[in-house]
């Protein structure tokens, strides 16, 4: 039996899906030995995580703050702040540790109760 033009070009399109998954998967593994890109952020500190007990009232860029109940308030680091504001006091930012996201945790001072 003789095969026409017309059957081996729908033959091929059959097929066409299938070596197209196959040259993709070798494409995958020939490039496997390539390093992963290296991220840079260009922003030292995204964040600051300010903890202390709820209801604790402190100001970031000139904002004033409440700690939730949770504990914890993060919020997106402003280029111009450098400074936080508790109790009546100026406190620096960049002295607390910054963790692999970029985010720096600044603990706020404990209540105290007056006996």
């Amino acid at each position: 039996m003789r095969l026409g033009r017309r059957a081996v070009k729908r033959g091929m399109h059959r097929q066409l899906p299938a070596l197209t998954v196959v040259f993709v998967l070798l494409g995958g593994l020939a490039h496997r030995d390539a390093s992963p890109p290296a991220v840079t952020c260009h922003i030292p500190t995204v964040s600051y995580r300010f903890v202390g007990d709820p209801g604790t009232e402190f100001s970031y860029d000139g904002e004033t703050w409440r700690v939730p109940w949770s504990g914890w308030i993060e919020l997106i680091a402003s280029k111009e702040a450098t400074e936080y504001q508790v109790n009546g006091r100026s406190l620096p930012l960049e002295v607390w540790p910054r963790d692999e996201f970029g985010t720096r945790t600044v603990p706020l001072p404990v209540k105290r109760e007056r006996r």
